[in-house]
């Protein structure tokens, strides 16, 4: 059997999809050269695996149960707009987050560690919590960049009640994020 593309991640409330969306459809005149993420793919990635061997899913799903225990329901804020890198030539657009709980960093760690150990890399980049809109994939309309940071989103606040580890794929030509263990949080 292949190997599967797979990560960790938080999946968003669909109020929060909804609202992200309108911000990407504000943004349609001139946003030639990007890609935008589906709404319904939104997403908060906490650990991307990669290619996960066959043989080694059941030890990575272990991992996953076993660091995301006990883990209690959080909230999460919608900030603003930016973009990857910060500087120059944006590559990626995405939407922060505000006062992202220290939950959020210790999960991302500990998964970080948790497979390490099976051969999975740690970028060594620092977690920084967000949301990817959209990916430029050719030169942009030359208004884009100051109608995005036009867009002001509403700081919404949104509860936070289950962690999915999915496997990425494409089904009948169209990108699909198909989870493979979902765990409800759970308050003590």
């Amino acid at each position: 059997m292949a190997d599967k593309r797979t990560f960790i991640a938080i999946p968003l409330p669909d109020s929060v999809k909804e609202h992200l969306k309108r911000a990407q459809t504000l943004l349609e005149p001139v946003s030639e050269g990007i890609k935008w993420t589906d709404p319904e793919l939104l997403h908060i990635t906490l650990k991307f695996l990669g290619d996960t061997p066959d043989w080694l899913m059941d030890k990575v799903r272990d991992e996953f149960k076993r660091i995301i225990e006990g883990v209690e329901p959080f909230q999460l804020q919608l900030s603003e707009l930016g973009q990857f890198p910060k500087e120059g030539d944006p590559r990626i657009l995405w939407a922060g987050l505000q006062r992202s709980p220290r939950e959020v960093y210790r999960l991302s760690d500990e998964l970080n560690t948790g497979y390490l150990g099976m051969g999975f890399d740690d970028t060594g980049k620092r977690f920084s919590p967000h949301i990817t809109l959209g990916r430029i994939k050719h030169k942009i309309h030359e208004d884009f960049l100051t109608s995005y940071y036009d867009i002001k989103l509403k700081p919404e606040i949104f509860q936070i009640d289950r962690i999915i580890w999915y496997e990425s794929c494409y089904r009948q030509g169209k990108l699909t994020y198909l989870p493979l263990e979902e765990y409800i949080l759970k308050s003590k």
